[in-house]
């Protein structure tokens, strides 16, 4: 969409929003927030929804257990059998709610990125009407 060359950008902005929803979903919805950047003049936020295990509810986004070995056994036989279907029906609508709230809220902050801030969404279909 842009280069760096281009001068006429906001990319504090950009950088900012990606900031802002990456950071806030995972401490606020506890989202597996992979990564978030700004690419190509764009607002990029890698995220899954639900929880899939322990680790994705105290550490989202992380890779690498920081327990002790039995709980991380524990965590991979037992708990990630039941963490799904016990939460996520729960946990999805109210993480895809708070991945639009924080969509709604940039757009509204940066009116004039509106479509630097949407185009590259993970999860478009959560944005309908932005």
């Amino acid at each position: 969409m842009h280069s760096w060359g281009d001068k006429n950008i906001d990319w504090k902005g950009i950088n900012d929003a990606a900031e802002y929803i990456g950071t806030n979903l995972r401490k606020w919805g506890r989202v597996e927030v992979r990564q978030y950047k700004e690419k190509y003049g764009t607002v990029r936020v890698y995220c899954s929804f639900g929880w899939s295990c322990l680790l994705s509810i105290t550490h989202p986004g992380y890779c690498h257990y920081p327990y002790p070995k039995w709980l991380v056994t524990l965590d991979i036989y037992v708990f990630s059998k039941i963490i799904p279907s016990l939460c996520n029906w729960l946990v999805i609508p109210l993480q895809t709610w708070l991945y639009r709230k924080l969509y709604a809220d940039m757009v509204k902050k940066y009116p004039h990125l509106r479509e630097e801030i949407l185009c590259a969404a993970d999860w478009e279909e959560f944005l309908k009407g932005l």
